[in-house]
């Protein structure tokens, strides 16, 4: 019994650390690895039943084969290979604590964690879902609307910056304030348009979809698309938010929205910096 609550309660742990912080991984990654480190260290100073490598795996194993397997059904790694890596090292950190007593180890562990959630973790996520996103390929005719149904042709001889976004994705939403803060860094920029393009689902009404967009507030500018069939064919779009960053009609950048000035990795403004500067 006392094996089964030790394998269960960092599990535990996480599922109500993931609700408390709304499932920002951020918060979730370093509030769980402080987490185990406190459960670990009572674990070793209160348990002299087990060995110290057996308690590491009772407490870090069930976890972290869930998590990998989870990782390998969505062939997705950006969120869990942290958790992986550095659990473990959590656990070890609080059996040095056990042993040796010197309170300079909680206090050099909790700031390592610190640093690994607020700038390893956003850069290595910036890495993982941004490699390969430089890009010099044509875009194809695709079909944008503004909210009067009027057709948009996009400006050739600027940088367009096309969020595409979706009603169902709660993460768009979320990312609304990163845009919004870099429209208003370049919106006197005439060289640079930065647009959220809505892609329509199938249930999506347009004059809901302008409605909420509207009541919102932002001040970004707004287009649509008049077909998701279209953006999925045309650009291979199938998950949002996706972000294009297009030069004399080419696309030169294809991934995620990254503003943090933490995430040196794939931020957006030096991106639009450099195709500033480019001849």
């Amino acid at each position: 019994m006392k094996k089964l609550l030790l394998c269960s309660s960092l599990i535990l742990i996480y599922l109500i650390l993931g609700g408390l912080t709304w499932g920002n991984h951020i918060w979730l990654l370093c509030l769980t690895l402080i987490s185990n480190f406190i459960l670990s260290f009572f674990t070793y100073t209160k348990n002299k039943t087990y060995g110290k490598i057996e308690i590491g795996l009772l407490i870090n194993l069930p976890f972290i084969l869930i998590l990998t397997l989870t990782c390998l059904f969505y062939n997705d790694f950006s969120r869990g290979f942290m958790y992986i890596i550095f659990m473990p090292l959590s656990t070890y950190l609080a059996y040095l604590f056990s042993v040796k007593k010197n309170i300079l180890i909680p206090f050099f562990s909790f700031t390592f964690f610190f640093i690994i959630s607020f700038f390893l973790f956003p850069n290595f996520f910036a890495f993982y879902k941004n490699n390969n996103s430089n890009k010099n390929d044509k875009l194809p005719q695709i079909t944008l609307i503004d909210k009067y149904n009027k057709k948009i042709n996009l400006h050739r001889n600027k940088i367009i910056v096309l969020d595409f976004w979706s009603t169902s994705c709660g993460i768009c939403f979320k990312k609304f304030p990163n845009l919004e803060d870099t429209y208003l860094k370049y919106k006197n920029n005439s060289n640079i348009e930065i647009y959220a393009v809505h892609v329509p689902t199938r249930d999506d009404k347009f004059d809901l979809t302008i409605k909420i967009l509207d009541s919102i507030g932002y001040k970004f500018p707004k287009l649509y698309s008049k077909s998701a069939k279209e953006i999925k064919d045309s650009l291979n779009i199938y998950s949002f938010p996706h972000l294009l960053i297009i030069k004399n009609g080419k696309i030169r950048f294809e991934g995620m929205l990254e503003t943090k000035k933490t995430v040196i990795i794939y931020n957006i403004e030096d991106k639009l910096d450099k195709l500033l500067t480019e001849d």
